[in-house]
């Protein structure tokens, strides 16, 4: 069986793999909703493998969780990684009354539960893990299959190069992220893993599917994807050429698990305010537009390599009810924002001061007062 560490939110920089921190996390669920009240499931409902699938961040938000949960007959458990990449935690578990048990962890009524072979542990910020189905499959007949092919589904088009890099495409929209691929062997199972960024291959993970069938022109998987555990099929379109890349045609966040609402934002040091502003006032071409008054705000995400996109704009009237402002006013403080705001704004200060954080996705809000298309202030 493989080994595996667990997922555990960070408040720095997101989710991320850390060995041996799940089951701390997992005891706040406790503190939170110890007097809740449902019928746990049975011993025999629980035993058996389970395969994460995502933690819910919000009702539209999922960080994949690529760790499985087996809970034997015998009363041990083992937590560990789909892909094998750390060590596994072996305990205990059981049901005590009406309350789940794992390690010293008690979790009370309805924390764990299970609904349509799926369990979720927790109800903020919920662990889900999917029932798994053990498909045996050869690995190297696999591989060559898939590799330097273009594979389509009704929402996904996946362009596996032989160099192990990966690019996802919107068949709609046609935006393009670029990631990096393998295959993992799960007990006889096989496991398309898509993680890390177009600058890193060992980044967080993008999304994985179990692989539970490959012909010529067809593989089937199973897998979450985005609403629901679905069986999906990708039906072959091409073999990939010289003229095809790996590069995203959009904006991409270096962390798969980055949401420009959810994300903490970067606050600026005040010493750095004044020359800010400065910037602003100096590139903004004010103009007497009667009526443009009131609060405007632009938030915009800078990933690992301070390339900046996800361009949010929000205004409101003097009266502090939402407003649309004219698009060129808008327009301009988002040019400045993406062409005249420093680099390094995103790593806490705009300074020569050397640092030591590790680069990383952040937010960056910016609000503004104006006055007949006048820019009167920049607030905190």
């Amino acid at each position: 069986m493989n080994n595996g560490k667990y997922v555990v939110p960070d408040e720095r920089n997101g989710w991320h793999c850390k060995p041996g921190i799940l089951l701390v996390y997992c005891t706040l669920f406790i503190i939170h909703f110890s007097s809740s009240k449902a019928q746990t499931p049975t011993r025999g409902q629980l035993a058996g493998i389970w395969i994460g699938l995502h933690t819910e961040l919000d009702l539209d938000a999922f960080c994949p969780l690529p760790v499985y949960l087996q809970l034997n007959a015998d009363s041990t458990y083992h937590l560990g990684m789909v892909d094998g990449t750390a060590t596994k935690r072996t305990s205990t578990w059981a049901i005590q009354g009406d309350s789940v048990r794992l390690d010293t962890v008690q979790f009370a009524p309805k924390l764990v539960t299970i609904q349509n072979d799926l369990l979720r542990i927790g109800t903020n910020l919920p662990l889900v893990f999917r029932r798994f189905t053990d498909v045996a499959l050869d690995s190297v007949k696999t591989v060559q299959q898939l590799t330097g092919r273009v594979w389509q589904s009704d929402s996904l088009l996946i362009y596996l190069f032989a160099d192990g890099k990966v690019a996802l495409e919107n068949p709609v929209t046609k935006q393009r992220t670029a990631h990096f691929w393998r295959v993992t062997r799960f007990d006889h199972s096989l496991f398309l893993i898509i993680q890390g960024n177009q600058y890193n291959r060992e980044g967080d993970y993008k999304s994985f599917w179990q692989i539970t069938n490959v012909a010529p022109k067809q593989l089937q998987t199973t897998g979450w994807n985005g609403r629901t555990v679905v069986s999906e099929s990708f039906r072959l379109i091409r073999n990939l050429t010289t003229a095809d890349h790996c590069r995203p045609n959009t904006f991409q966040s270096c962390d798969n698990c980055f949401f420009l609402m959810g994300s903490p934002r970067t606050f600026i040091d005040q010493e750095d305010v004044p020359s800010i502003r400065q910037i602003f006032q100096s590139h903004y071409q004010a103009s007497n537009r009667p009526g443009q008054s009131g609060l405007l705000r632009v938030k915009f995400a800078v990933n690992c390599q301070n390339e900046r996109g996800l361009f949010d704009v929000a205004g409101f009237g003097e009266d502090y009810c939402p407003k649309r402002f004219d698009s060129q006013i808008t327009n301009q403080f988002i040019t400045i924002c993406r062409e005249h705001i420093p680099a390094n704004l995103s790593k806490g200060h705009i300074s020569d001061r050397p640092t030591v954080i590790q680069p990383q996705d952040s937010v960056i809000s910016f609000t503004f007062r104006l006055k007949d298309g006048h820019l009167i202030d920049m607030l905190p």
